[in-house]
């Protein structure tokens, strides 16, 4: 799927915010990536989506090496749900997921409604919204649309920059398990950035684990997760404790 190898980014002039990160993404699983603040979290997913390029190393799609990919080809492999989304014009939420489907149409001004976007609405439950104001709808249901934006795209990798950042804490759990329904469904591979342990560690399948620009863990949650690693990294003491709902982890 995708392969990352000795990647190194420095803007000019400057410390570099990833070093010598070698990886790669399981297919058809959810990985999250974890890290304190600065630890390269965002500079590693803007370059996943060719939102920056590589000081040093190289990022392979099924073997090619994406610099070599237009962004429109990319596109159609590849979609990214940000953390942060503006609108700066009133727009329908069918229009708007219509947009998801330029990289197979070409540059048009209005994006014809195909098939693939009325199957998303109905998916993830937007059908009754179709007609909506994207900004007249909730945190979770203007989540779910930016979620159908990229679906539109017809990904084989799905990319999500703290998802659930602005969401309160049931739309947070919705959305996560919406993401783990989508990777049985749809045979996704996703890869996401988490703040929260615990989320990490119920809703995802490998954890990459940085720390200052370089990667220092990846594997199983339970085996990333380490009270070792929670301390490094964080700086934080912590504890895994078993319940009947499942291992929660406790901060202290």
């Amino acid at each position: 799927m995708l392969t990352v190898k000795n990647l190194s980014f420095a803007y000019p002039k400057q410390k570099p915010l990833l070093t010598n990160v070698s990886f790669k993404l399981a297919p058809h699983k959810i990985t999250t990536i974890m890290g304190a603040n600065g630890s390269g979290k965002s500079t590693l997913l803007n370059l996943l989506t060719k939102g920056l390029s590589p000081t040093a190393g190289h990022i392979y799609y099924q073997g090619q090496d994406i610099s070599r990919l237009t962004k429109k080809d990319y596109a159609q492999r590849v979609a990214l749900v940000q953390q942060q989304h503006q609108l700066y014009d009133h727009i329908q939420v069918r229009n708007l997921v219509s947009l998801g489907r330029l990289p197979y149409q070409g540059l048009l001004v209005d994006a014809p409604t195909d098939a693939k976007v009325f199957e998303l609405l109905d998916y993830l439950e937007l059908t009754a919204l179709a007609e909506r104001d994207v900004l007249s709808l909730s945190g979770g249901q203007q989540q779910r649309v930016w979620l159908a934006l990229a679906l539109a795209q017809n990904p084989a990798l799905l990319l999500l920059d703290e998802p659930t950042t602005y969401l309160d804490l049931h739309f947070q759990y919705q959305f996560l398990e919406l993401l783990q329904r989508l990777k049985q469904d749809q045979n996704l591979t996703i890869c996401m950035v988490l703040h929260d342990l615990n989320h990490a560690l119920r809703f995802s399948d490998e954890l990459l684990l940085l720390k200052d620009g370089q990667l220092v863990a990846q594997g199983g949650p339970k085996e990333v997760l380490t009270p070792e690693r929670i301390k490094q990294v964080f700086g934080l003491d912590s504890q895994l404790s078993q319940t009947a709902a499942g291992d929660f982890i406790n901060v202290y």
